[in-house]
C-alpha cells in the first residue's frame, strides 16, 4: 500500500512536470514575442549582473522565463530519478526518462548560448523545436506510468503503420520548425491576409512571401495527414480504438493550431494571439508523439500470452 502511494506520488509528480514544462514553452515564446530576449542583457545566470534584477518590463518577462525553467529542471531531475526507480526495467521508461531530462538540458543550454553569443534564426528556431520534443517527452513518461499495462498490452501494429505513424510526427516537427524560423526570421507579418496572401503596404520580399505560403500549404498538409492516419487505424484488425482516438486528438489539435495561425494574421500579431499558436503547437506535436508511443507498443497475437503481467499501473 506504501508503495502504490508511492507511485502515485510519482504520477502527479509527472503531471505536473508536464504542465510546468507546457508553461515553460509558453513563456518561452512569450520572451521572443515581446522582445524580451535580451531583457537581462549578455548576462547568464545573473540577470543585468544581479542575482535579482530591477523589474523593467523585460527583464521580468526574461528572469520569470530562466525562474520558472529552474523550477521545472528541479521537477524533471526529480521525476527522472522516481520512474528509474519505480519503473527503470521497463523499456519505454529507460528510452523517456533520459530523452527527456537530456532536452530539458538541451534546452537550457541553448538558451544560455542564445543570450551570450547572438544566434542566427535557424538556431534559434531549433531552440523552440528542443522544447517541443522537452514537452513531449515529459507528457509521454506520465502517461506511461499512469497506466503502464493498457499501453503494453494493446495489440502490436505493423511495422508500417509504425513508420507512417513517426513518418508524420517528423513531418510535423519540421512544419513546427519552419514556423519558428519564419518568426525568428522576422518573415512572419509577410502575409497580411489569410487565406490568401496579401502583402502590407510597406510590400514584403519574395523571399519572405514564398515562406509564408510554403508554411501554409505545409499545415494543411499536415491535416490531411492527419485524416490518412485516422483512415488506416479505423482499419487495422485487430481494432485500435485507442490510435482512433488519438488520431482524432491529433485533427482537433491541427485544426486548433489552423485557427490559431488565421486569428494570428488577422489580428496583426498581437501578443496573444502569438502565445495561442505557441500553446498549441505544443498539444499539436504532442498529440503526434502520443501516437508514436501508442503505435511503437503493443504484444503481437502470438505473443499475448506472455504479454507483461508485472507491469505496475496506477489505478483510478
Amino acid at each position: 500500500m506504501r508503495s502504490q502511494r508511492l507511485m502515485t506520488a510519482v504520477f502527479w509528480l509527472g503531471a505536473a512536470s508536464a504542465v510546468g514544462m507546457f508553461v515553460v514553452l509558453v513563456m518561452g515564446a512569450t520572451v521572443t514575442t515581446t522582445g524580451s530576449a535580451e531583457g537581462c542583457g549578455r548576462d547568464w545566470p545573473l540577470c543585468n549582473g544581479k542575482f535579482v534584477p530591477d523589474f523593467a518590463l523585460a527583464a521580468a518577462i526574461e528572469f520569470s522565463h530562466r525562474a520558472v525553467t529552474g523550477v521545472e529542471g528541479v521537477l524533471i531531475v526529480a521525476l527522472t530519478g522516481s520512474v528509474l526507480f519505480f519503473y527503470g526495467r521497463q523499456r519505454p521508461v529507460q528510452v523517456l526518462a533520459p530523452l527527456m531530462l537530456g532536452f530539458l538540458l538541451l534546452q537550457a543550454g541553448m538558451g544560455a548560448w542564445a543570450v551570450k553569443y547572438p544566434q542566427q534564426p535557424v538556431v534559434l528556431a531549433l531552440h523552440f523545436g528542443i522544447s517541443l520534443v522537452a514537452l513531449a517527452t515529459t507528457t509521454l513518461t506520465a502517461i506511461y506510468i499512469r497506466r503502464p499495462r493498457a499501453l503494453t498490452s494493446a495489440p502490436a501494429v505493423s511495422g508500417g503503420v509504425r513508420l507512417i505513424t513517426w513518418g508524420a510526427a517528423v513531418y510535423i516537427y519540421l512544419l513546427v520548425y519552419s514556423g519558428a524560423y519564419i518568426r525568428h526570421a522576422g518573415a512572419a507579418a509577410a502575409c497580411q491576409s489569410w487565406p490568401l496572401c496579401t502583402a502590407g503596404p510597406a510590400g514584403a520580399s519574395v523571399e519572405a512571401l514564398a515562406v509564408d505560403l510554403v508554411h501554409r500549404f505545409a499545415a494543411g498538409a499536415a491535416l490531411l495527414l492527419g485524416f490518412g492516419l485516422l483512415l488506416v487505424y479505423s482499419r487495422l484488425q485487430p481494432p485500435r480504438r485507442d490510435l482512433v482516438v488519438g488520431a482524432w486528438l491529433l485533427i482537433g489539435a491541427l485544426i486548433a493550431q489552423g485557427a490559431a495561425g488565421a486569428f494570428l494574421v488577422l489580428s496583426r500579431f498581437g501578443v496573444t494571439s502569438e502565445l495561442l499558436h505557441a500553446a498549441l503547437t505544443g498539444v499539436a506535436f504532442t498529440a503526434a508523439a502520443y501516437l508514436c508511443l501508442r503505435a511503437t507498443l503493443g504484444v503481437r497475437a502470438a505473443d499475448a500470452s506472455t504479454a507483461p503481467s508485472k507491469l505496475v499501473a496506477i489505478d483510478a
